[in-house]
Parts: C-alpha cells; structure tokens; sequence
C-alpha cells in the first residue's frame, strides 16, 4: 500500500475510535448504568464514562488539526506516545464494573482492539529505518508535524 492510504487508513480508524469511545461514555451517563447495582466500592466507576468523554475530545482534537494539542499533548505528536495513550485508553474503556454481560464483553472487545492499535502504534515507532514501514513512520510524523 501506499504511505498516503495507510495515513487515511491511521485517521479514520483515530476517528471511529473517539466516536466509540465517547459513544461508550455518553451510553454510560444516559442510562446511569453506574449506579444500577451501585455499591460503595464501586463509587470510583463514575469517573469512567466522564474519561471517556475527555478522551474522546482529544483524539477528536488531534485529528481536526486544534493548535493547543500540539503545545499541551507532546506525547500525542509521536506514534509511540499515541500508542501508549490507546493502550491505556483501552485499559480504561475495558473496566465495566456494572452492566450486564454483554457490555462487559463489549467493553473488553473494544479495549482489546484499542490495545491492538496501541500496540501497531508503539511497532511503527520502532522499526528501524531498513524496513518496509519506515516511510510511513517519516509520514506519520510528518502528517503529525514531528517530523
């Protein structure tokens, strides 16, 4: 494939990952799932849902380009710092303390596919320069502005 396909490819799957995520966090706090079956060890799993709205902002902030990501989120301009941000963005949305089963099933397939992209992020940062993927780490960095 061509560098530019696998930069569209990178995008979209940035994108349908913050729908996701903040599709997950809002379907959290509209149906108040964390406080059915509430118990007082659980009060932590409000912040859940609320992480995941704010996480789904910055991914979405990132791919439309906004100025304050690239002075405030450093990490986020590399692929290996995006890669060790979705890994614990999918340790975050796999936690589903309360809900039935199929949302804790749905939550570790979609954090399992985030720590799958975590982990083709944190490969393409390190491949050395001889591979065949080197170009498209020069053109992540470039779409990214580092490099």
């Amino acid at each position: 494939m061509e560098t530019k396909t696998w930069i569209l490819i990178l995008r979209w799957i940035n994108i349908v990952a913050a729908i996701v995520i903040g599709a997950m966090g809002i379907y959290q706090l509209v149906t108040f799932q964390v406080f059915q079956d509430f118990h007082y060890y659980e009060i932590w799993s409000i912040f859940t849902p609320i992480y995941s709205l704010i996480f789904c902002g910055l991914l979405l902030a990132i791919e439309f380009k906004k100025d304050f990501i690239a002075d405030q989120f450093q990490f986020m301009m590399s692929c290996f710092g995006r890669g060790v941000f979705y890994i614990f963005l999918g340790s975050v949305v796999s936690y589903q303390p309360t809900g039935g089963s199929s949302q804790q099933v749905a939550g570790w397939i979609w954090g399992l596919t985030l720590w799958l992209v975590g982990i083709f992020y944190v490969i393409i940062h390190f491949v050395g320069p001889k591979s065949a993927t080197a170009g498209l780490k020069d053109a992540v960095g470039a779409e990214y502005g580092t490099a």
